[in-house]
This record gives C-alpha cells, sequence and structure tokens, in this order.
C-alpha cells in the first residue's frame, strides 16, 4: 500500500465505471454536476477534486455520529438528484446505502469501504457494538495512504459522470496525492524513533493510523464512541498503559473527554487531542482547518505523546 498514485492511473483506463454503474455518461456534459457525500472525509476529497465551481453536499450534519446518521427527507432528495454519491458501506451508513441501492444505474457511486486496494482490518478485539459486516474497522480515512487510493475513485467516478471535467479533475488528483504522499513520509519520519509506541485513545477510531506507523492502539472505547467500558475494563486499560509507559491518553476533538481524563488521572499522565475527523473541522476544531491540516496536528501531538526524535 505505501506508493504513490499518480494520476496517470486514471488517465490509462477510463472505460471506467464507478461501483455498481457501468453506464455511459450523460450526454450533456456542461449540465451542473451535482455531488453528494455521506461525511467529512469524502466530501473533503470531492471538494479538492472539483474545486470551488462544484458544491459537494454532505449528508452528516455536524454533531452527528456517522454511524448514526438518519436521512431527513432534504438528505433524500439531493442522493434523488445526484449524479455521484460518494459514501461507506458494509452497513456502516444503512440508511445512506438503502437510497444508493434504489438509485438509477446512471448515477456514479462510491462505495469508500468496499473500493479496491482499500483492505480492511478487522476491528480490535470485542470493543464496540457497530464494526462493519464481516467485524470490520471502518475508520479507513485515517491512513493518508488508503486516502490516496479513495481520491482515484472518487475522481474516476466524477470523470465518469462528467467526462468534460476530465482535465480539471487529474490535475486536482495529482495535486490532491502530492499532498496526500507528503502527509504520509511526514507522519513516516516523525514517527519512526520514538520511546514508546503505545497509544491510548477513547476510541477505538486510530487503528488504521497505528497500523500505518507501526504503534499499537489502546481504546478506552470500541468502534461506537458511546460504548463506555465498565469499571472493571477501565481498571483494565489502565493497567495496560501503564505497563507500557503510556504518559499521554488521547481524547477526540468531538467526543466528552471525561473517559480520557478518568484513565489519564488513574496512571498519571497528560492528555492531548487526537482528531478522528469524523466532523468537519472547521466546526469542530477551528476555523480553516481541514483533513490535512489535522492529520499534521495529529502528527505533533503523536510525537510529543511518544517521545519521538525526528
Amino acid at each position: 500500500m505505501s506508493r504513490r498514485f499518480g494520476a496517470a492511473l486514471l488517465l490509462g483506463s477510463l472505460a471506467l465505471t464507478a461501483c455498481g454503474s457501468s453506464t455511459a455518461a450523460p450526454d450533456d456534459d456542461e449540465a451542473a454536476l451535482s455531488v453528494v457525500a455521506s461525511f467529512y472525509p469524502l466530501e473533503w476529497l470531492a471538494g479538492r477534486l472539483l474545486g470551488d465551481d462544484v458544491v459537494v453536499t454532505g449528508l452528516t450534519p455536524p454533531g452527528t455520529e456517522p454511524h448514526d446518521l438518519v436521512l431527513d427527507p432534504r438528505s433524500r432528495e439531493a442522493i434523488d438528484d445526484a449524479d455521484v454519491v460518494l459514501y461507506l458501506g458494509l452497513s456502516y451508513q444503512p440508511d445512506v446505502e438503502r437510497a444508493v441501492a434504489q438509485l438509477p444505474e446512471d448515477v456514479r457511486s462510491v462505495d469508500a469501504l468496499t473500493a479496491p486496494g482499500v483492505d480492511l482490518l478487522p476491528a480490535p478485539g470485542d470493543l464496540g457494538k457497530e464494526p462493519l459486516d464481516g467485524n470490520l474497522d471502518p475508520h479507513v480515512w485515517l491512513d493518508p495512504v488508503r486516502m490516496s487510493v479513495l481520491a482515484e475513485q472518487a475522481a474516476e467516478a466524477l470523470v465518469g459522470a462528467r467526462p468534460a471535467l476530465r482535465a480539471t479533475v487529474t490535475e486536482r488528483l495529482g495535486e490532491l496525492q502530492g499532498d496526500l504522499t507528503a502527509l504520509d513520509e511526514q507522519l513516516r519520519a516523525s514517527l519512526a524513533t520514538c520511546e514508546r509506541r503505545t497509544i491510548v485513545t477513547s476510541h477505538a477510531a486510530f487503528g488504521y493510523l497505528a497500523d500505518r506507523y507501526d504503534l499499537d492502539q489502546i481504546a478506552i472505547a470500541g468502534l461506537d464512541p458511546d460504548d463506555e467500558p465498565d469499571p472493571a475494563t477501565l481498571s483494565e486499560i489502565a493497567t495496560d498503559a501503564r505497563d507500557a509507559g503510556v504518559t499521554t491518553v488521547f481524547f477526540e476533538e468531538a467526543l466528552p473527554p471525561d473517559l480520557a481524563r478518568t484513565v489519564a488521572d488513574e496512571i498519571g499522565a497528560e492528555t492531548d487531542l487526537l482528531g478522528a475527523l469524523e466532523f468537519d473541522p472547521a466546526a469542530a476544531v477551528g476555523s480553516g482547518e481541514d483533513y490535512l491540516s489535522v492529520m499534521q496536528q495529529n502528527g505533533r501531538a503523536l510525537a510529543t505523546g511518544l517521545g519521538c526524535s525526528s
């Protein structure tokens, strides 16, 4: 997986179809393109590929857990009117999946969790009430290498829907993948040599990030952040964290930090923010923040908390 993804791969094979669609692109290449993304990371990818000329409609409102999303009438209408839908399948957002399944075949859809080359990881242990079908971990977007694969899949769908956008999307894909490659290299370098390699997180969102950069994740809550552990499990987590020499417990931008602080207090550790990017960080973290800036902040927080030397 750790490779550079060139935009040339897209151009070489645009007999391209998005998942579940083999119908030719619309005749009217100049018609306005309607793009829907089921939550922030996919919305960010589409926005980077299309620029300011196309508005991407996000379906998950701020503060709503993506896997808890229930479509309201306006969201259903947006999907019904879409030319391209980017979403998470495998029962992560079942309401979206049901709506996508009812779309005509000329609508391009990309399931980010079944896209070729994404390679899902198993859910961590027995944690969580809502892993994906097959007991898999959904948090692929926290690995910039997998995000680069998803960027290719999104670009294929966009160009398939509007061939006239091929040059623009291909140029932007190259820039986007260049940024993701640089992010991967930056994280790899900053986390290469560390005093510790165990991270304690408020919920099990960081398995792909840990896997990519050779870290071990101890999660306080499961894949579902509402699945709080009982006192005995909290005590066991604190013991494991203490044994691993953990000095920082990480909480997330949109979740209460109480559990993280409980474990940190138990082992005499500090707490720090680690962004899970399930929500638009401009609202959850601060104005002007986006996927890249939050992932860069994640790298700095991890490097500090793990005692890394660059």
